[in-house]
């Protein structure tokens, strides 16, 4: 009877444990970095793209601006908002159905991606579609429900192809 106790201690601890990871995980997220992109205006001035995300793989673009003075605009709650996804990497790796998932801090998964008045997780078939230096792009509306730190997972056909961090600010 005793060890059956101390099993049942034992178990019930270890899920505890385990329902906690994913809250702590999110606590501990970082803000992505951000980077940028050369590029030349319509008027021949030299400029740059400020994107958040990972330089060479993904990053969704967020200010512009002449070269050296670009600013990066903040993420707003309950604002929609549209953003184009730069990718980099093998076409079939950045095609096919486009899916963001975002978890908040509290790791609740949530459709970030808008479409008309609703929420949805994922766009249909993307294809290929160079723009300003990436392999392919994607525009997209975002809409996040609260002010805090949110991880960002993007897939491609269901399959995990990166994660970044934005920090949401209230308006």
């Amino acid at each position: 009877m005793r060890t059956k106790i101390i099993m049942l201690i034992s178990v019930l601890l270890l899920m505890t444990l385990v329902g906690c990871k994913n809250v702590d995980d999110n606590k501990k997220l970082e803000v992505s970095p951000t980077f940028s992109l050369p590029v030349t205006f319509h008027d021949g001035t030299k400029g740059e793209y400020i994107l958040i995300g990972k330089e060479g793989k993904v990053g969704i673009l967020v200010g512009s601006g002449n070269e050296g003075e670009a600013v990066a605009t903040k993420f707003i709650a309950n604002q929609p908002n549209k953003y184009m996804w730069h990718f980099w990497g093998e076409e079939e790796n950045i095609s096919g159905v486009f899916k963001v998932v975002g978890v908040d801090e509290d790791g609740k998964e949530h459709p970030v991606l808008s479409f008309g008045n609703n929420a949805v997780w994922q766009y249909s078939d993307v294809s290929i579609s160079p723009h300003n230096g990436a392999d392919s792009h994607i525009p997209s509306n975002m809409m996040f429900p609260t002010s805090e730190l949110w991880k960002l997972k993007k897939y491609f056909n269901d399959q995990l192809f990166e994660e970044l961090v934005i920090n949401v600010e209230e308006s």
